[in-house]
C-alpha cells in the first residue's frame, strides 16, 4: 500500500535509493544512531525547521525549499546542484524534507536523472517506488522535469 503525500509511517527508517542515496523525513534526520549505523556522511536538509544536529559525525547543509506550487526554481536548483556535488564527491547522503514524500522526492529524483542519465519520469517513479509514496507535489513534479531538461541542455 502506497503512502500519500503528508502520511506518515509507524517506524522511522530511511529507504535506499542507490547505495549512496537515501530518502528520510525529518524523524530520519534526528535519529543521529541510525545515521551513523546507516554510514550516512552527509545530510541535505530540506525543511525550515532543522532537527538537532549531534556535534559531530557529517555533514549537513540545510536548503529550506516550499512545497507545493510556491516553491522558487532558484532554491530547487541549489539543492539539486548541492545533493549532486556530495554524491560526485563519494558522500553518502541523506535527504530529507518533513514527511519524506514531496521535497525530498523531488530533489533526490532530479539528482538522479541527471546522475544516473535517466529521464526524469523513470527517476520519479524509482524515488516515489522506493519511497512509497505517490510521489512529490505535482508542482514539484513539474520542477524535476524542467530542470532535468535544462540541465541536460546547458550542460
Amino acid at each position: 500500500m502506497q503512502r500519500l503525500e503528508g502520511e506518515r509511517r509507524e517506524r522511522t527508517t530511511v529507504d535506499h535509493v542507490t547505495d549512496s542515496l537515501l530518502v528520510g523525513d525529518a524523524d530520519d534526520a534526528s535519529d543521529h544512531a541510525a545515521l551513523r549505523a546507516e554510514g550516512v556522511t552527509a545530510v541535505l536538509s530540506l525543511t525550515h525547521d532543522s532537527p538537532a544536529r549531534p556535534a559531530t559525525g557529517y555533514a549537513v547543509l540545510d536548503r529550506p525549499l516550499i512545497d507545493g506550487p510556491r516553491h522558487d526554481a532558484a532554491d530547487f536548483a541549489t539543492a539539486v546542484d548541492d545533493l549532486r556535488s556530495l554524491l560526485a564527491e563519494g558522500e553518502r547522503v541523506l535527504v530529507h524534507c518533513s514527511a519524506g514524500a514531496s521535497r525530498s522526492v523531488a530533489v533526490a529524483a532530479a539528482a538522479l536523472a541527471l546522475v544516473d542519465g535517466v529521464e526524469s519520469a523513470t527517476a520519479l517513479e524509482r524515488v516515489s517506488t522506493t519511497r512509497g509514496v505517490s510521489g512529490p507535489h505535482p508542482a514539484l513534479a513539474d520542477r524535476v522535469r524542467q530542470y532535468v531538461a535544462s540541465e541536460r541542455v546547458s550542460g
